[in-house]
């Protein structure tokens, strides 16, 4: 096999690659996770689970129906959606919640199933037939009796207060396990602007409980005698008799006529840009651009071979 044959057969197993993945990424449907999984469900237990509905190209509405294959606990599952919704164009991902609710006589064991979810583009037919995508969507699920307590704290803060109105102390709680909990205490001592003076210090116990595989933002309230400024705290949250979490905040006290939420907690997260609200013909003026790149290279390449014989 000569060179200009090896660069021929390289180029176009790369072109049909090519193109093959772009009709995959065009075309593709999918679920993120593909499955409903919880092992420690207890009798009585609700659990609810974001099921994401992913497609490559979302350049029509598109139908969805959806069949709950689970047998026995067919009645457990609920699609907060309805088993029948709209996807909307544009929409790259839809989140479909699902919603577990055992019944509190509910037997310990193994529990399996399928949802079956089929999506069909609304006003987009080909020759007199719709074309059909879809996706199953496992579900696996163990009721216990074995009791599991476990929550994190996924964020907390202070916003900004009114002068003489209480300080409020936010906490998102997430409750990982199986038994309503969240945190028993927060103490706070207050200092200046600096860190430098402190300037009092105060506890609340809290009394609210988040319920099992539940997230819920608590307010914790303390009184409030600081003047305008700006301030810092040294927060404790407690589990128990433990300090869950042991940190530092600034938060400002404003006058009553300006009072604006301030967080204190940052988040980064890295934006990806929407692909959805790109049109469908730029998908194919990128391919074709592509495909005559490379035809181009191979033209390049014969020729050059043919002057070095």
């Amino acid at each position: 096999m000569n060179f200009k044959t090896k660069t021929i057969l390289l180029l176009s197993v790369s072109l049909i690659f090519f193109a093959s993945q772009i009709g995959t990424a065009l075309a593709g449907f999918g679920v993120s996770p593909s499955s409903v999984l919880n092992k420690n469900l207890v009798p009585g237990s609700f659990y609810e689970q974001d099921i994401y509905l992913v497609q490559g190209t979302p350049d029509v509405d598109l139908k969805a129906t959806i069949i709950i294959n689970a047998g026995k606990i067919n009645d457990w599952i609920k699609i907060e959606n309805g088993n029948s919704f709209i996807i909307p164009k544009g929409t790259q991902q839809f989140a479909m919640k699902v919603n577990v609710n055992v019944p509190s006589n509910a037997e310990l064991g193994k529990y399996k199933g399928t949802i079956i979810v089929n999506t069909t583009p609304i006003g987009k037919q080909k020759d007199g037939v719709s074309v059909v995508l879809g996706a199953d969507v496992g579900i696996d699920l163990d009721v216990t009796s074995i009791k599991v307590s476990d929550f994190s704290i996924q964020n907390f803060q202070i916003q900004d207060t009114a002068k003489g109105s209480p300080i409020k102390f936010l906490i998102k709680v997430k409750n990982d396990g199986n038994v309503d909990n969240g945190p028993t205490k927060v103490a706070l001592t207050f200092f200046d602007q600096y860190h430098s003076k402190q300037l009092g210090q105060q506890e609340e116990v809290i009394t609210e409980k988040v319920k099992s595989f539940q997230t819920k933002t608590l307010s914790v309230e303390f009184p409030n005698n600081l003047d305008v400024g700006s301030y810092w705290a040294d927060a404790k949250i407690y589990n128990g008799g433990n300090v869950a979490v042991d940190s530092k905040i600034v938060f400002n006290i404003v006058s009553p006529s300006v009072v604006k939420v301030k967080t204190q907690s940052k988040f980064f997260a890295v934006k990806l840009p929407n692909l959805s609200a790109v049109p469908f013909w730029v998908y194919l003026l990128a391919a074709a651009i592509v495909i005559i790149l490379l035809l181009v290279v191979i033209i390049i390449l014969i020729l050059r071979n043919k002057k070095g014989e």
